[in-house]
């Protein structure tokens, strides 16, 4: 009991502070903007990924799109290799690409660009991604699904990077899907996504 009060009292405290900033971005001039967003985004990380679901559902749209003008100044940049997806010795892997397709993103402005391909190593399968940029979000996630529905989807993970090559692990699953779709989680915004082809 004292436990959900405590959590109750800090999801409280955590939307507060991101309606104070939200409250003085319309107080200040741009270099306020840039720098009150940002730390909403940081108090809005610092939650547990269940606070961050209930908070996304009680925000506004304002308080929303200071979220995402926050987690947009946040740049992670990745380079997986594909040597990371295969043994030791990379010249006795077999590697096949089974599908791929272009990022393409919705009129939301990510500026999503780069190539997601199925690729087969060694009979596992991999999502990869190369010549990947988007911009940044709150909790984005690789999704692997059927159109865009990620809710009946499969959720590979956080994003690892919004620039560079990276790779997720998909099992036996690469048949069953035909589309990668990132969103961020909380939010349920829809980033970008790539439809697969042979």
């Amino acid at each position: 009991m004292t436990y959900r009060i405590q959590s109750r009292f800090f999801l409280i405290t955590i939307v507060l502070l991101i309606c104070f900033c939200s409250h003085s971005i319309t107080t200040y001039g741009q270099p306020d903007l840039q720098s009150n967003a940002l730390q909403a985004f940081k108090n809005f990380t610092s939650m547990s990924d269940a606070e961050r679901m209930n908070a996304a559902a009680i925000m506004t749209s304002d308080e929303t799109d200071m979220i995402m003008t926050g987690a947009a100044q946040i740049t992670r940049e990745v380079n997986e290799t594909i040597a990371a997806m295969s043994p030791a010795e990379l010249e006795k892997a077999t590697i096949l690409l089974l599908r791929s397709g272009n990022f393409s993103n919705p009129e939301n402005g990510t500026g999503a660009q780069g190539l997601a391909k199925i690729l087969s190593v060694n009979d596992n399968q991999f999502l990869r991604f190369e010549n990947f940029k988007i911009i940044n979000g709150p909790d984005l996630h690789v999704y692997f699904t059927n159109g865009i529905d990620i809710k009946s989807g499969m959720d590979l993970g956080s994003l690892k990077g919004n620039i560079g090559a990276q790779n997720y692990f998909l099992g036996d699953v690469a048949n069953k899907y035909d589309t990668v779709v990132i969103a961020s989680k909380p939010f349920g915004i829809i980033f970008a996504s790539s439809f697969l082809k042979s």
